[in-house]
């Protein structure tokens, strides 16, 4: 899209988002374009520089006309808040600036490729998100269709959006590796959620190794058009491709009815849906930190992407 890029910065487009990564600094953040931003207003938002953001990225003047949400865009040297830092502008020991959350992003170490493990089995795989033509990769979609084959051994094929994000949660980590905790899982009139996007091959339950799931869920949350479901008394993090974003939390433990954050929220399913366990024993389960119970419905919203007020439909 533009000449000049060098190592520091490289273009990967995925599932028709711009990913834009370069070399990620410690204060440097990822963040993904929404609704009526615009550099200024990004820029004005995390304390900085138009130009910063648009040299960081290595953008031209008719890049910036072309961004688009979805888009997601490094912002260089944030600072902590000012109420953290000291005289002498360092960070206080104990102010705000620690309590801030690890965001766990880093530069992909081999963009456009994901690496996959099958929680219930031993199987791993490297997959090339994309082919020479920059589509979805046909063997791409039936690698993921066997590793997200149902606990029976019945598969589906793999929505190819849904690959793309997975995709694009790799680049945001690092490569980290991707568990799949559930993938496809056919209808069963006991399910409870009865038209579920696992019916379909359009959702995942998942974890990233290394990372907590309160992270994952939170940059899952700043993708467009994906339902992000968090399970506290779990393990993983849910992720479906749909027309309108919608999160929910579901406080229940494996076995139990779910357990919602709020009434007629725009639940896929509920974490006793996940068949033939939840691998809650692997060793390799990413660490997970404690977080505070909201009260049902306190959660905050998505200030990028506000949740829908009306149930989208799974059906497409």
């Amino acid at each position: 899209m533009r000449n000049g890029l060098t190592s520091r910065a490289a273009i990967v487009a995925l599932g028709g988002a711009l990913v834009l990564c370069s070399s990620v600094a410690s204060a440097d953040v990822q963040h993904t374009i929404g609704k009526g931003h615009t550099i200024q207003a990004i820029a004005n938002r995390y304390r900085v520089t138009p130009k910063s953001i648009i040299e960081a990225n290595r953008l031209t003047e008719r890049d910036v006309k072309r961004l688009k949400i979805g888009d997601v865009l490094t912002i260089p040297k944030v600072d902590p808040p000012k109420d953290a830092k000291s005289k002498d502008g360092k960070a206080k020991p104990g102010g705000k600036a620690d309590a801030k959350p690890t965001t766990y992003a880093a530069k992909a170490k081999t963009p456009g490729v994901i690496h996959v493990k099958r929680a219930a089995s031993t199987e791993e795989a490297d997959l090339r998100i994309k082919d020479k033509s920059g589509k979805i990769a046909p063997t791409t979609l039936k690698s993921m269709e066997k590793i997200m084959r149902a606990a029976g051994g019945a598969s589906h094929p793999i929505e190819a959006r849904l690959v793309s994000l997975l995709g694009i949660v790799s680049n945001h980590f690092g490569s980290r590796k991707i568990e799949v905790i559930s993938g496809f899982r056919p209808y069963t009139p006991t399910q409870y959620t009865q038209h579920s996007n696992h019916n379909h091959g359009k959702a995942i339950d998942f974890r990233v190794i290394g990372v907590p799931n309160e992270v994952v869920r939170d940059f899952c949350r700043t993708l467009k058009n994906v339902g992000c479901g968090y399970y506290p008394n779990s393990t993983f993090v849910h992720m479906d491709v749909r027309e309108t974003s919608a999160f929910w939390i579901d406080y229940s433990k494996p076995g139990e009815p779910p357990r919602y954050n709020a009434a007629d929220v725009d639940a896929d399913e509920g974490t006793s849906d996940v068949h033939g366990g939840d691998a809650r024993s692997s060793v390799n389960a990413a660490p997970t930190e404690p977080a505070p119970e909201p009260a049902p419905g306190s959660d905050p919203p998505n200030e990028d992407e506000p949740a829908p007020a009306a149930k989208p439909s799974d059906e497409e």
